[in-house]
């Protein structure tokens, strides 16, 4: 009996040692694969399709046959914030007389002169001024006369902008001649006349803009 007592203990403690060794194996070989598994992530690059780029291209903005938008070039004094402010610049400096008061994106412009050729307004001896390029346009204008200003005021032939013995070939304003011969009393420069009448027109009619 206490042999067999024995033996049934020692197996007994025997069949418990196999069995824990047996799942510390198991759980050993288990841990080794989920590294295994992680290093082979960590190794195994991903592979990228390359994605190939398209080449931007700029779109070609083709010439404008619009005759309501005109380029223009200014001889600028100044720009202030009130009307006052401007006049007052002309006011104190004589040289400005002949100046003219531009209204453009709710700023008072004090200009001296307006060309399509920026040589004709540009002084490289004044440092009180410099050359303000900007468009006219009278895109946003219904009636035939106001739509023409832009184009009426791009005429460099004197004989065609006072319409000197040359008849119209376009719609004008009906008091353009009775403004231009006003303004001449003022000055008889073309780019004087014409900064003017840009001011006139301008100020009472919102449809021409002055873009810059």
């Amino acid at each position: 009996m206490r042999i067999s007592r024995t033996f049934s203990k020692f197996s007994y403690t025997l069949a418990l040692l196999h069995g824990f060794l047996i799942g510390a194996v198991s759980i050993g070989l288990f841990a080794l694969l989920i590294q295994w598994q992680d290093i082979r992530k960590v190794d195994t690059p991903e592979l990228v399709t390359p994605v190939e780029e398209k080449e931007e291209v700029e779109p070609v903005v083709a010439p404008t046959d619009d005759k309501t938008v005109f380029p223009f070039f200014a001889k600028q004094y100044g720009v202030f914030s009130t009307a006052e402010a401007a006049a007052n610049l002309m006011q104190t400096n004589p040289s400005l007389a002949s100046s003219a008061v531009i209204l453009a994106e709710d700023k008072y412009y004090v200009w001296s002169a307006v060309s399509v050729v920026e040589a004709e307004v540009k002084n490289a001896e004044s440092k009180d001024s410099f050359v303000k390029p900007f468009q006219l346009s009278a895109s946003g204008c219904t009636e035939d006369h106001l739509k023409n200003i832009p184009l009426l005021l791009s005429e460099t032939d004197r004989a065609k902008f006072y319409f000197e013995g040359v008849e119209a070939s376009v719609k004008i304003p009906e008091d353009w001649k009775s403004n231009i011969a006003a303004i001449s009393t003022l000055s008889k420069e073309i780019n004087v006349v014409r900064a003017q009448l840009l001011s006139h027109y301008g100020t009472q009619n919102e449809c021409l803009k002055i873009e810059f």
